[in-house]
């Protein structure tokens, strides 16, 4: 199992984003889970631009190695979420839907 971390990322504190996918990380570790992709700890340093659209793609690139999508609660509220699930529904991925 590898497992994709999907959440609100645009337009919140950096900081607040840091934690909040971090802490996911970590409780699924906690939970024997050692194949984890998180986002914001992906190579995004060839966006010189900061251009939503970039970073929308090398996230997808590593969605697509995955086969299961954890949908933090703040997902509905970020278009890039959303199609990050979109995806994975398409290609059949186990969704789990993380609590508050």
């Amino acid at each position: 199992m590898k497992i994709y971390i999907s959440g609100k990322i645009s337009g919140l504190p950096f900081e607040q984003v840091t934690h909040k996918f971090n802490s996911a990380e970590e409780r699924l570790n906690k939970h024997g889970i050692k194949k984890v992709v998180n986002p914001i700890k992906l190579d995004h340093s060839a966006n010189t631009e900061q251009d939503w659209a970039i970073y929308m793609k090398t996230d997808l690139k590593a969605l697509l190695d995955c086969d299961t999508i954890l949908m933090l609660p703040c997902w509905r509220d970020s278009a890039g979420a959303k199609m990050e699930l979109q995806t994975a529904l398409t290609l059949n991925y186990n969704v789990i839907w993380a609590s508050e």
